[in-house]
C-alpha cells in the first residue's frame, strides 16, 4: 500500500494554491460545502480506484501530517472488498484552520471564539450603549434556535429496515475477524458504505464519529453521543461502554 501511496502523494504536493478569502455563507448541504472547498483550492479529487480497507487512511494519514492540514481528499472511486461503492469517500474535510473557519462561515477560528466568548461572558449592560450593542448581539443568535419542518432534502431517499430479529442469548456472538464483509447488492445495507478499515490490527470496519441514539428500555430517556463503532453486517453494529458512562 505505501509504494501506492508514494505515486498518489506527489501530485498533491506539486498543487501550488494561492490562498484565498473565506467565503461567509452558510452550507445547504455537504456536497455544497465540498463544492466551496474545491473552489477555494483545499480539495483534490481522486478519480482512481482506492481500497477502504487500509489504502486511504494510508493516503489520508500522509496527507494530514502536512503542513497546515493537507487538502480535503475526495475519493470518487472507493472500492469495498474490490468492488466501487457507489458512495464517494470525503476525508480530512476539517482538517485545517481554514477548512474550519469556512464550514463555521467564519473568516477565522479565532473570530469564532471571539464571538462566542463576547456571548458567554457577557456582563449585565451599564449605559443605554451597551444595552443596544447587548441587543445587536442576541439578534444575531435570533437564526440559532431550531425549526420543524414536514419535509427535506434528507427525505429525497429513503431505507426502511426491517424490524430486527429478536434475540434469545444476551450478547450477539463476536464477528469472525478472518471472514471479510462483502457488498450486500439489496439495499439498505451498512455493507453498502464506504466504512474504512483504519489500521492492520482493526478487528474490522469502523465508523469513527457517528452520532449514536440510544434509548433507556425502562425510563425510556435518550441520548446522543459519539461513540466508535464496528461494522458486523449489512444491519449490526457493536461499540464498548465504559460501566461510568
Amino acid at each position: 500500500k505505501r509504494s501506492r501511496a508514494n505515486k498518489l502523494l506527489p501530485d498533491f504536493a506539486s498543487r501550488a494554491v494561492e490562498p484565498g478569502p473565506v467565503p461567509i455563507m452558510a452550507y445547504e448541504s455537504y456536497a455544497e460545502f465540498l463544492e466551496a472547498l474545491e473552489q477555494a483550492g483545499e480539495l483534490t479529487r481522486i478519480s482512481q480506484p482506492l481500497a477502504t480497507e487500509l489504502e486511504i487512511t494510508e493516503l489520508a494519514d500522509r496527507e494530514m501530517k502536512k503542513p497546515g492540514g493537507g487538502q480535503a481528499l475526495l475519493i470518487e472511486q472507493p472500492t469495498v472488498n474490490g468492488q466501487v461503492s457507489p458512495h464517494p469517500l470525503a476525508i480530512n474535510t476539517m482538517g485545517s484552520p481554514r477548512r474550519m473557519a469556512m464550514a463555521l462561515g467564519a473568516e477565522s477560528i479565532a473570530a469564532v471564539a471571539a464571538e462566542l466568548g463576547s456571548l458567554i461572558q457577557a456582563k449585565p449592560p451599564t449605559g443605554i450603549r451597551e444595552t443596544f450593542a447587548l441587543l445587536g448581539q442576541a439578534l444575531t443568535l435570533r437564526h440559532a434556535k431550531p425549526k420543524r419542518a414536514k419535509t427535506g432534502a434528507c427525505k429525497e431517499v429513503i431505507h426502511r429496515f426491517d424490524a430486527p430479529a429478536p434475540r434469545t442469548e444476551p450478547w450477539p456472538s463476536a464477528p469472525d475477524v478472518d471472514d471479510p464483509t462483502t457488498l450486500d447488492s439489496s439495499p439498505p445495507s451498512l455493507l453498502d458504505l464506504p466504512i474504512l478499515k483504519c489500521w492492520p490490527l482493526d478487528g474490522g470496519r469502523f465508523l469513527t464519529l457517528p452520532c449514536v441514539v440510544t434509548r433507556d428500555p425502562d425510563t425510556g430517556d435518550r441520548n446522543l453521543g459519539l461513540y466508535r463503532m464496528q461494522v458486523y453486517d449489512g444491519q449490526s453494529t457493536g461499540m464498548h461502554w465504559q460501566l461510568q458512562k
